[in-house]
């Protein structure tokens, strides 16, 4: 353009207001993964993981009501960052509206929780402790 020659922008000049699409929030059960006839029941793999767990450990009701978390459960167990992963989501509710579980099934969650916890948490968090020929207040 040359000297002299150029245009502010006016209101003429923009584009028509158009109103912004927000997202729509999902149902949350929309969110679900598709129900498998897996799920139904308690697998092998979790009913011989159940059977490994201290007897007061083991989640019956959580198995009755729910048996694909136990068998998800059962599958993560090796696995502590993908099994403190799957406990956050249970225990933690980041959708928004869900109802919760009921007393027995949480009682029952937070016991396997703390259990694998205990089982996977390192015997110290000292590294000197574990260094054979480190000795205090020297």
């Amino acid at each position: 353009m040359k000297k002299g020659t150029e245009r502010h922008v006016t209101a003429q000049d923009l584009p028509a207001h158009r109103p912004i699409a927000y997202a729509r929030v999902e149902d949350p059960a929309a969110q679900r993964q598709p129900p498998s006839p897996h799920d139904a029941t308690v697998n092998r793999s979790a009913a011989a993981w159940m059977a490994e767990l201290p007897e007061h450990l083991v989640p019956r009701e959580l198995a009755h009501q729910f048996p694909r978390i136990v068998n998800r459960l059962s599958r993560f167990w090796d696995s502590p960052r993908m099994l403190d992963a799957y406990f956050q989501e249970l225990l933690i509710d980041q959708r928004g509206r869900r109802k919760g579980f009921p007393t027995k099934i949480l009682i029952e969650l937070r016991a396997l929780a703390a259990h694998h916890r205990a089982l996977h948490e390192p015997a110290t968090t000292d590294i000197w402790e574990s260094t054979p020929y480190y000795k205090a207040g020297r």
